[in-house]
């Protein structure tokens, strides 16, 4: 009876240190996967963060020879305004050039209004003074003229010798040099519809034919 007795508490005590070893094996092993999911679930998230982080791809354009801002606007659904407003390195929404890059803004992105350049003050004409007496007559003026179908006529002869035909080596054409091709497009050589389309031109720019000349006679260029 003793033998039996010993036999049975050396049983119980086996099974108890199995017992004992095998819990804190099993919670080891549950214990690593779970720490693995957590890792792969926080890696997910961050990639999830990453890409909305970096947004849809920027659509880029290439101007091409004849074209510009209202015609790339319009080709990408877009506006000449908004077109202006997503690039910096637009001086003037009329003057862009072949091979430049343009981004095209997404219809939901919101942009910071740009002022558009604004053409020179020209300087007031002043009245001559009334003379009471008889004066020797002044020197021919050196000045440049003064009303409005001079100062078109001035500008036609610098640009383009007043020829509808002119092309500079920059590929710049008309009696006024369009240099974004749409003259040539719209007009070809017709004298009158140039005159329009460069009219057209003085008025939204500058509102003045003799602004107009005094912006080419401080820059060169109108």
């Amino acid at each position: 009876m003793l033998a039996v007795a010993i036999a049975v508490v050396t049983s119980t005590v086996s099974s108890q240190t199995a017992a004992t070893y095998a819990a804190p094996i099993k919670g080891k092993a549950t214990k690593g996967k779970a720490t693995k999911v957590a890792v792969d679930s926080t890696e997910k998230k961050s990639k999830e963060a990453d890409k909305k982080t970096k947004g849809p791809k920027p659509v880029m354009v290439t101007v091409a020879e004849g074209d510009s801002l209202s015609s790339i606007a319009e080709r990408n659904s877009s506006t000449w305004v908004r077109l202006y407003n997503a690039n910096e390195a637009v001086q003037h929404p009329d003057i862009i050039n072949p091979g430049q890059e343009l981004r095209v803004p997404g219809a939901d992105e919101q942009l910071v209004d740009r002022a558009l350049p604004q053409p020179p003050t020209p300087a007031p004409v002043v009245a001559a003074p009334v003379q009471t007496s008889y004066q020797a007559p002044a020197a021919p003026s050196t000045s440049y003229p003064v009303d409005a179908n001079s100062a078109k006529a001035t500008i036609y002869a610098r640009e383009s010798g007043n020829n509808p035909n002119a092309t500079n080596p920059g590929g710049c054409y008309g009696i006024g040099q369009d240099c974004n091709g749409v003259v040539r497009g719209q007009c070809g050589a017709d004298y009158a519809c140039q005159d329009s389309y460069f009219t057209n031109y003085m008025a939204r720019r500058y509102g003045s034919w003799e602004a107009a000349l005094a912006f080419w006679n401080a820059n060169g260029w109108w």
